[in-house]
């Protein structure tokens, strides 16, 4: 009997563990692709840890009509809301009336209807799952206590269960009732209170409560992870994979780094360079239909902020038997590339080995190594300097002991790096600076420094070769027709490049696009203008938000950003879902199953894990984003009354942002500006035409802090003249 009719058979007499049908019908791979195969034709699923069979197929979603989407409420005002839906580029404008007393969070049936002032103007009809766990304060109002929502600030609701200990200023977990009506209807409902909330610590904890993460798996993926490293059999793998245990092979990473995805190993050759990207072997663990799996790709991705980390994965695969720790077997998947001399590659090929790496290196220490001994040789050489160029200190004995085995590597990798740098400048291929913060804590968890992070010569280097592998990754795919998660880039939209020139010609920019000239050397040329000079904020930041929206998708599409027909994510499956799904499906490509087998198997899967990576991946990044902000927030509620040199990086009729060298960025309010009825003037200075005072993007100036909201991560300015 098949495989998946004896799985269908054991079902029919009632749920089963997991764990006791793996042991009735034995774990063989029939039997996990099998699975995989029945979870994603919605014959079985997973309810409460048991397997059940589903009464036939999953029922197809009734057709809707064309004009009526499903959506996500995502912003609130007292007279309106958006709602974004998938569908769109843009979030739909819809009026009070028809909000229906949601609130952001909330997923919504949408109907759209015409509108004369929004390119998408809709009307919520039915509310499909209401959004529980949001974070409110309490305030006072004619002696009454109220919630109200972060989210929505004009919202003052009435709260249900009083609590003694209440005061104005607590935060307070709530869930909200009375939708389906309107927003005078609805009531809270306190969940749990956070008291007054003044510290990053706790701030964090709520937007991590509010988002439902968590970082504790349940007690069946653990049990079952336990159970798949104690079956690892390296004598066995050895007969299926490349044994590279002998080659010089190293990782670079940061200090801190306890998950390592991948690893390299170079030397030259008589017409190039042979280069090969050894990734963790996460498919092997994670198996299809397994609840490690289920967790997985729920979570879609690690989250990093500040100094801690959601993982994607148990700390026994991730910090574990998956990451490519020092002098210890590991399983790995590797992509051997064969380059000329000019750094393009002109063969690949894809293959489960064994490797055992000889160095953690850290990207700090390697940095060193390379001014050193690269770049300072050269600028003495160029500048003809009879002293030695000046650093902050000498490469220790120590570290230099630490890399004599993968020394000769460095230097060979260095020399690869910058062809393919010069290629990458080429193409197009846009560097636009971000200004990331990085931030430093003290033992008890408080920030106590921020500054702008710095990518060194060797997080450049490590970051091209990982692309190099993720193209190769999406050629493959691509030529062979298979199904995958591709990483996606599309082209600006015209009306977003429309509203950027404009924007530029305001200050005399332009973006000029040459005769036979691809529109991301144009970008690039633009972005290298503008670098290091005050402008270089509004710019680039500007740049950034005429692109469009990177994602996964199942279909090739290239990434204008790296200006490659080809990309996709290979090179991080401890941290990123789509790069093992990835895997999973190359893992067959290099077994040999045929192609209309590999097809058919993943047609499905490929298109759920481009959605569910690209919804995941934009979830993980607002988490982040509203970390740091808190971080930044708490580290300069500590300089109240100090004052900092900033640069105004945009204006409002509300007020002016200025950012600091350190990253932090505050708002200026106009009620402390010394203004008469000023003017927003096209949306890049703030003018008082009584007084005569403007400010302008990119404009130096000195500010004093003073206040700060570490809940909501943001920080007051007043100018000091």
């Amino acid at each position: 009997m098949p495989i998946k009719e004896r799985i269908i058979k054991e079902l029919q007499s009632g749920p089963k563990k997991y764990k006791v049908l793996k042991t009735k019908l034995k774990a063989t791979k029939k039997f996990f692709t099998a699975m995989e195969e029945l979870y994603q034709q919605g014959i079985i699923d997973e309810v409460n840890g048991l397997i059940i069979l589903v009464k036939g197929k999953k029922e197809e979603k009734k057709q809707r009509p064309k004009d009526v989407f499903e959506g996500t409420v995502v912003k609130l005002t007292e007279n309106y809301g958006f709602v974004r839906v998938e569908e769109f580029d843009k979030d739909v404008f819809v009026a009070g009336k028809f909000m229906m007393g949601t609130v952001v969070g909330d997923k919504v049936e949408l109907h759209k209807i015409p509108s004369k002032r929004h390119q998408y103007e809709g009307e919520i009809t039915a509310i499909l799952e209401e959004k529980t766990n949001l974070v409110a304060t309490v305030e006072k109002e004619h002696g009454n206590l109220y919630a109200v929502l972060r989210d929505c600030p004009v919202l003052y609701l009435p709260i249900e269960n009083r609590r003694r200990d209440l005061q104005r200023g607590d935060v307070i977990v709530v869930d909200v009732y009375g939708r389906g009506r309107s927003h005078r209807a609805l009531t809270a409902k306190i969940r749990e209170n956070m008291g007054q909330v003044d510290s990053s610590l706790k701030a964090v904890e709520l937007l991590l409560m509010e988002k439902q993460i968590t970082a504790d798996f349940e007690d069946k993926v653990i049990s079952e992870v336990n159970e798949v490293v104690n079956r690892i059999d390296m004598e066995t793998e050895y007969k299926f994979r490349e044994d590279l245990t002998g080659e010089v092979i190293f990782t670079i990473d940061s200090a801190s780094t306890k998950d390592i995805d991948d690893a390299i190993s170079i030397s030259r050759t008589e017409n190039g360079y042979a280069l090969s990207v050894h990734i963790a072997d996460v498919s092997h663990f994670v198996k299809p239909a397994s609840f490690v799996n289920q967790a997985a790709y729920n979570r879609g991705t690690s989250i990093y902020f500040g100094n801690s980390v959601i993982p994607m994965l148990p700390k026994a695969l991730s910090n574990n038997a998956c990451s490519l720790n020092p002098n210890e077997e590991r399983l790995a998947f590797t992509c051997a590339m064969q380059l000329d001399s000019e750094g393009t590659v002109k063969n690949y090929r894809f293959f489960k080995s064994v490797i055992k790496s000889r160095v953690k290196g850290v990207y700090s220490e390697i940095n060193d190594i390379i001014f050193e001994d690269i770049i300072a040789p050269q600028i003495k050489s160029k500048y003809n300097l009879q002293q030695p160029v000046e650093k902050k200190s000498a490469v220790s004995q120590e570290i230099r002991e630490k890399y004599s085995e993968v020394y000769d590597s460095i230097i060979i990798a260095m020399e690869l790096y910058k062809k393919l740098n010069k290629k990458r400048i080429q193409r197009g291929a846009m560097d636009i600076e971000s200004d990331e913060a990085y931030i430093v804590f003290d033992e008890n968890k408080h920030v106590i420094d921020i500054r702008k992070r710095e990518r060194g010569e060797s997080e450049k280097m490590i970051e091209e070769f990982m692309l190099l592998a993720n193209g190769c990754s999406a050629n493959l795919a691509r030529k062979m027709d298979l199904p995958f998660v591709y990483r996606v880039h599309e082209e600006p939209e015209a009306e977003k490049m429309y509203t950027f020139k404009d924007n530029l010609r305001k200050f005399g920019l332009k973006l000029e696009k040459k005769q036979g000239e691809s529109l991301q050397i144009a970008f690039s040329r633009l972005l290298d203008k503008t670098r290091g000079t005050n402008l270089q904020q509004f710019v680039h930041s500007g740049v950034l938000r005429t692109q469009s929206k990177a994602k996964y998708l199942e279909l090739p599409q290239g990434h204008f950003g790296l200006s490659l027909d080809d990309y996709a994510h290979f090179t991080s499956p401890i941290r990123r879902y789509p790069d093992l799904a990835i895997h999973r499906i190359l893992t067959d490509v290099v077994n040999g199953v045929p192609k209309d087998k590999i097809k058919k198997k993943y047609e499905k899967f490929a298109k759920s894990a481009s959605k569910q990576s690209s919804d995941t991946e934009l979830n993980a990044m607002q988490i982040e984003r509203d970390a740091t902000d808190i971080y930044v927030a708490e580290y300069m509620s500590n300089h109240i009354g100090e004052e900092f040199a900033g640069t105004v990086s945009s204006v409002m009729s509300f007020g002016v942002y200025v950012e600091l060298d350190n990253t932090a960025e505050g708002l200026v309010h106009v009620s402390f500006i010394d203004m008469v009825n000023p003017i927003l003037q096209e949306g890049f200075r703030l003018y008082c035409p009584v007084t005569g005072k403007r400010y302008t993007i990119g404009d130096t100036v000195k500010v004093k802090v003073i206040g700060t909201d570490i809940l909501k991560g943001n920080i007051d300015f007043e100018f000091v003249e």
